[in-house]
Formats: structure tokens, sequence, C-alpha cells
């Protein structure tokens, strides 16, 4: 989005020294808000002096090459304080502040516009958030992601957990979500990817996306836009109502999934779990994902009882009574986050 027209271009140089010297101080917090890294940008493209004026001001630094390679040496975080040369500059804004050489260097030195994030849940929670391009996440309960945005790619690494995308559309920026040892790509579609383990889950519930294997651990930098033109050993395609599970050193295997069966599976997203005749053994493991405490059955014989029903995340107590009333159990407390259930003799 452009946002030159926020800013007022002054044609004084006093002006433009002005304002270069708040821009440094502004740098020199190192927390930059998006906001203000746009409106510095159209700052510097709105005047060709605006740029001179900014690096005129960090060749004061010249003078602090010997102070610099001291802080360096001690590998120190701490600014280094420039206030008794450049108070002539700041003086008129009485700003008493220090410069950070390094921070500003970064910032000339950055090839491209890269912001870099990171979002966590604890368990029982979840979290919606909502990118700069207009992407949402839905993460949920003890999930962990990192984010890479750059001018050519938007990159979401999942490291682990699961989380929804709901994709803005924008075919100049591919939108990939790394995990484990896969890539998924998608413009403009919407798809829940679940790491468990070395279990991988792509569940697309509308557009479609391109699954591909890469080597573990891959950088977020050196990941490039996937070649949608051809399909390589391990390429899997996947479409709205289609889910895609694949371990390591596994061929993907793709299912197709009823829409009642996909609500089912994002119930979460309402702080529900919604179970239709499965596994005892398989629904407790799924509870167990949101709350704090561990459910053990304590009998194999159990593990097997088919069950249905809708529970409350916000409410783990009741949903652990519903489930001793519903097969006639009886739990006991096994230190503070343990509980055992057994069959009632």
């Amino acid at each position: 989005m452009n946002t030159s027209n926020k800013v007022i271009p002054l044609h004084t140089m006093n002006t433009i020294d002005d304002e270069a010297s708040i821009w440094l101080v502004k740098l020199d917090n190192g927390n930059l808000s998006d906001q203000s890294r746009r409106d510095l940008k159209a700052w510097l493209s709105a005047d060709k002096r605006h740029s001179v004026a900014l690096k005129a001001m960090a060749g004061i630094w010249d003078d602090m090459d010997e102070v610099l390679f001291s802080v360096d040496e001690m590998n120190s975080s701490r600014n280094v304080s420039l206030w008794p040369i450049l108070k002539p500059i700041f003086q008129p804004y009485m700003l008493a502040a220090s410069i950070s050489f390094f921070a500003v260097f970064l910032w000339f030195a950055m090839p491209e516009n890269v912001q870099n994030h990171s979002y966590a849940t604890l368990v029982g929670q979840q979290m919606d958030a909502t990118f700069d391009d207009g992407s949402i996440i839905h993460l949920n309960t003890n999930s962990r992601i990192e984010t890479e945005f750059s001018d050519d790619k938007r990159i979401i690494k999942l490291i682990k957990g699961e989380a929804l995308f709901d994709v803005a559309h924008d075919p100049n920026r591919p939108f990939i979500v790394y995990a484990g040892d896969r890539l998924v790509q998608a413009i403009g579609t919407k798809f829940v990817v679940h790491l468990q383990s070395e279990n991988i889950q792509v569940t697309v519930t509308d557009g479609k996306v391109k699954m591909s294997k890469v080597p573990l651990n891959t950088q977020l930098a050196d990941i490039k836009e996937l070649n949608n033109t051809s399909i390589q050993k391990d390429d899997v395609y996947i479409a709205k109502g289609e889910q895609v599970t694949v371990g390591s050193d596994q061929s993907p295997k793709l299912t197709h999934i009823k829409p009642e069966n996909i609500k089912r599976e994002l119930s979460w997203l309402d702080g529900k779990l919604i179970f239709d005749n499965e596994e005892l053994f398989d629904v407790i493991t799924e509870i167990n994902r949101y709350i704090n405490i561990e459910i053990v059955l304590k009998e194999p014989s159990l593990h097997n009882i088919p069950i249905s029903g809708r529970f409350d995340l916000k409410d783990s107590e009741a949903l652990i009574e519903a489930i001793k009333l519903s097969f006639n159990m009886e739990s006991q407390r096994l230190g503070s986050n343990k509980i055992l259930l057994t069959k009632k003799r």
C-alpha cells in the first residue's frame, strides 16, 4: 500500500535535517512498527535529499569508530551515547537520545523489506492474528509459528501444533507454510496444517494447495517459490475437501473428507470438540491436547469403545465427568496433572 500521502515533504534543509535526526532516534529503538517502517520508506522516497540527510547523520559515526570497536569487543548490547556530538542537531527538539550504529546500518543494508514475527499458544489456548497482507491465521492449542514476509514471498514455519490459514490473494507473493520436511504453497485459499511429531496433516477447506518435500531444517530465507509447472517425486496437489497425511520418509496419503467431517475437525475454532462414533482412545488423545491434565485409560478394553458427543474446551472438569458417567467409569488422581480412568467394579 502506498503511504506517501501521509508524508508532507518540507523543502528547507534545516527541516530535512531535523526530520532525519528524528528518524535516527526512532531507528535507535530497534522496534519500529510496521506502519513506522512504511512511513520511513515513504519519507525516503518523497525527496532524494531525505536519504542524503539521513546518511549524513550516519556519517557522524565516523568519529566514533574506536568507541564502537570497544563495545563490539565487550559483546555488549548497550547503545553508545552520541549526545555530546549530536546535541547541536537535536537541541531544537531537546532529544536526549543515543544512536545505535548497528541498527541503522542493518536498515540500509537490507536488500528488501523483510518482516519477522513469532506467534505461540499455550495448552488450551487459541489465537487469531491478521497479517499486513490481509491473511488470517487461527492458531490452535500448544502451537508455535515463525513468519518471514518480504516483498516477494510470505513464509510461515509451523514449529509445532496446528494452524488454519485463510490466505489473502496475492499472485506476486506466494504464501508458503513450512512444516517438518514439507512445503505447502497456496494463493488465495484456506487450509489447515497439523504437525504431530513426525507426521504432517494438511486439510484444504477452500481452494487448492501444493505440497512438496524439502530437506529438514531448511532456512526460511532459502525457501523459494515452488515450481507449479511440473510435478516432482513426492509432490501432491490437495483440493477443497481433501486431506493429506505424510510421515517422515513416507509417501503422502490423500483422502477425501465429507463437509460434515471437516466441520467436526475445525470445531476447535469455536472452542468445541465434536466426535462421531470414534474410539475412546482417540478421543482421549485429542482431548489431552487441550487440557493441562493428562487423562489415561487404565484398561486396554476401554480403548475401542465408540463415543459421540460435543465437548466444551473451556470446561475440562465437565468433559471428564461426562466421560465417566457415559461409560460407568471412576477417576483417580495421580499427582497434580494426571487422571486415571477405570471401569467401575
